[in-house]
């Protein structure tokens, strides 16, 4: 197994931070203070790896690791590789965080902590493709839908065998990251358009990225939300 990291140095955007985080003049220096101090220690990493797919009956297995999800089985029908991926802000943004007892200053630290791991998101997506030759890439991450539950975290860390530690990356016994501003998934390649939010009719989500779509849930046979949830959660998109 080949494991691929990245290492990104923090650019951040300070005006759009501090917009999102509604700092007001009277705080602004104090915010800057910590904002440089983030931009200072930032360490954003990643790893990845590519894994075989098969699929049994309604079983999908990657480097023969099962996985009972109808959302994965329709997402990889065809395919023969997807690739493995866990990505963080750093420990060093995190430790700053668990250094500080003031509450704002640990919700300002938490919010460029998920700036930071936007930005390693997004060089880690191009990394996959270009390690791969890969075209457009979708991914499906564990404890975004019921169908697929958080859970299924532990053999992903384990296709991605030492590189979650050597990046910082602990899973917990209730299989959530720490950092805390981490992600996982996996990818695969595929030309339609693909979203987990297409499937998750969760109200008020401010990641959404597009809207529920109740027929591409029907015919993977997923439970069905109440309509008025689905149209709050439609409602609700960001752009």
């Amino acid at each position: 197994m080949q494991l691929h990291y990245i290492n990104t140095a923090f650019q951040g955007n300070y005006e759009a931070i501090a917009k999102r985080l509604r700092v007001d003049e009277d705080m602004e220096d104090e915010f800057r203070d910590i904002y440089d101090e983030c931009v200072k220690i930032a360490a954003p990493k990643g790893v990845f790896t590519e894994c075989e797919v098969t699929q049994d009956g309604t079983d999908t297995f990657m480097n023969g690791k099962r996985v009972r999800s109808k959302v994965v089985y329709s997402a990889f029908q065809g395919i023969e590789k997807a690739y493995p991926h866990v990505v963080t802000c750093g420990r060093e943004l995190y430790d700053f965080a668990m250094r500080t007892e003031d509450p704002l200053e640990r919700f300002w630290i938490d919010g460029i902590s998920e700036a930071a791991l936007g930005e390693a998101n997004a060089e880690l997506h191009r990394a996959v493709q270009k390690a791969y030759g890969l075209g457009k890439i979708a991914s499906v991450r564990p404890g975004s839908l019921k169908d697929y539950p958080l859970p299924y975290q532990r053999p992903l860390f384990d296709l991605l065998g030492e590189g979650p530690e050597r990046i910082g990356l602990e899973l917990t016994p209730s299989y959530l990251m720490l950092p805390y501003k981490s992600t996982s998934g996996v990818y695969f390649e595929s030309e339609e358009k693909y979203e987990n939010c297409m499937l998750c009719p969760r109200l008020y989500c401010p990641n959404r990225r597009e809207p529920y779509d109740e027929v591409m849930a029907r015919s993977l046979g997923l439970e069905i939300p109440d309509p008025s949830d689905v149209a709050n959660s439609k409602a609700g998109v960001t752009r």
